[in-house]
């Protein structure tokens, strides 16, 4: 009988039992020779098929990609029954297009050779490429590797034009995989890399030599993740004391999505995230005052078209239809933003169990499928009790909603102190009602927060999700000018986080068979 080990870890968390759990499955070092082989009758359509089972008795696998087959994935997915199962295979080496160096060695490709980076293209991303995101070069070459994780909490090194010596960099290429509870593939997920990435490190130097860069290679495009050096004080980190820093703080680099309304049906008044080369970034409105982009109401937008939430929600026939008395009682105007938006603020607020006024602002959908909400406080999200199929409503077969409040505070397990924002995310299209700790949520919540917040290029912000068992997430938007005289800038939400292992245990199985089709 063949066995599979796992590991359970706790993402965004130092404390066991708190942060979101994911399961991650490594997979066994492949036997070069062959995985090369493998390969090759693969690109030559030779293609190999698995008949249901374990893990094959040779370490070569032979699924997609090298993994078992997609139903044994979606089935321990659904066995392990949490928010999302990570699978972990290394990559084996590129093959030598020359004369290899010895027989039976890992074959190397020359220096200086690079290959074509591709990503997938999300639901609802307009600039997306239909590009499979894992390389399928029958050499098995990877991307050319960025270069390492920057310190998010220093000002001074994440706008810098400083070369990096990427010959000092050592990189491990891992292929990564999710599946949800119900044995779905998704195609990014940050709390399940952050605890591949964790368990990984946990296996030893053996696994990841010290001082060597992750770099995964997913659905979602490539993500390097490294452990770095927490040097802010113990004073100063407000949501982590200084006794539960016991485990490695690592940082995951993820894509930049800002949210927009256009994607809504509204207007971007001015692009989200911007991607100016300024490192100080024009003042936040202040409370009270009324924005470009509509975030406060405005008194004179009444009448036609600007009718109150109860209002336009009941004529629009949206789900925020009110009594003449509430109506009476709550009338806000519509910011000329959100006029073309599908849904209300009233509908919001009935989607998420608050009151209209709690609602701030429709903030816009992103690339990733998010829907993002902003509430007027801290208070109005603690008391959200989400209505499934409204929130389906708002989303549109999208991936969920996210709603978030300026400030907030970590008071319990994870340490003491005021956070900058708190979020909650609700994914009941993907069979979550409330997500704990949601990392891809900080693709679109990263730029709009540098943006209100008025933070500089490569500033920490903190953050809390304020779910039950809750998590502390320290995030920034890196922007970084292209290496090469005309080449696009290139901009990153850098996010950080701890984790904790709590289980281990081992998968049973009787083997796969490999049959050739």
């Amino acid at each position: 009988m063949a066995t599979l080990p796992y590991v359970t870890v706790d993402a965004f968390t130092t404390v066991k039992f708190r942060g979101n759990p994911a399961a991650v499955v490594v997979f066994p070092k492949e036997n070069t020779a062959d995985a090369l082989e493998m390969r090759q009758r693969q690109a030559k359509k030779e293609a190999v098929v698995w008949t249901r089972g374990l893990m094959p008795a040779r370490t070569a696998l032979a699924g997609k990609d090298g993994f078992p087959p997609d139903t044994f994935l979606a089935d321990v997915a659904r066995e392990m029954h949490l928010s999302e199962t990570a699978f972990v295979k290394m990559r084996p080496p590129p093959r030598q297009k020359k004369q290899p160096s010895a027989e039976g060695e890992a074959d190397v490709a020359p220096s200086g050779t690079k290959s074509k980076s591709s990503r997938v293209s999300f639901p609802f991303d307009d600039a997306g490429s239909d590009e499979d995101a894992r390389d399928k070069g029958v050499d098995g070459a990877s991307t050319d590797p960025p270069s390492p994780a920057l310190s998010v909490a220093s000002r001074s090194s994440a706008g810098s034009d400083k070369k990096v010596d990427r010959d000092a960099v050592a990189y491990v290429e891992y292929d990564l995989r999710w599946f949800t509870r119900s044995g779905v593939e998704v195609d990014l997920c940050g709390h399940a890399t952050l605890a591949a990435a964790h368990a990984l490190y946990e296996l030893g130097p053996g696994t990841v030599p010290d001082g060597a860069v992750v770099r995964f290679h997913t659905r979602g495009g490539v993500i390097p993740v490294a452990r770095v050096e927490d040097k802010k004080r113990a004073d100063d980190d407000g949501a982590a004391s200084p006794e539960k820093r016991t485990t490695p703080l690592l940082e995951l680099v993820l894509p930049c999505a800002p949210p927009r309304l256009a994607a809504l049906g509204g207007k971007d008044v001015a692009p989200a995230g911007d991607d100016s080369d300024d490192d100080d970034p024009p003042d936040p409105p202040k409370r009270g005052e009324a924005n470009e982009g509509g975030d406060e109401p405005s008194e004179k937008s009444g009448g036609e078209g600007g009718g109150g939430d109860a209002e336009g929600a009941a004529a629009g026939g949206g789900f925020g239809a009110k009594t003449d008395k509430e109506a009476s009682a709550e009338t806000f105007a519509t910011p000329p933003a959100e006029a073309g938006v599908f849904f209300h603020r009233g509908d919001v607020a009935a989607a998420l169990g608050v009151r209209a006024r709690d609602v701030e602002a429709i903030v816009g959908r992103n690339a990733v499928g998010d829907v993002f909400v902003c509430l007027t406080d801290h208070a109005a999200l603690r008391r959200c009790v989400p209505d499934a199929p409204l929130v389906r409503f708002l989303t549109k077969g999208g991936r969920g909603l996210v709603a978030c409040a300026a400030g907030g505070a970590v008071a319990g397990d994870d340490g003491r102190g005021p956070v900058d924002f708190s979020c909650r995310f609700f994914g009941p299209n993907v069979g979550i009602d409330e997500d704990p700790v949601t990392g891809s949520a900080f693709c679109g919540l990263a730029p709009y927060w540098q943006a209100r917040l008025g933070r500089k290029n490569g500033e920490e912000m903190l953050a809390h999700q304020a779910s039950a068992r809750g998590g502390v997430v320290r995030v920034a938007v890196v922007k970084r000018r292209g290496e090469n005289p005309g080449a696009a800038d290139e901009t990153k939400v850098h996010v950080r986080g701890r984790a904790v292992s709590v289980l281990k245990g081992e998968i049973l199985s009787d083997g796969f068979e490999a049959e050739e089709a």
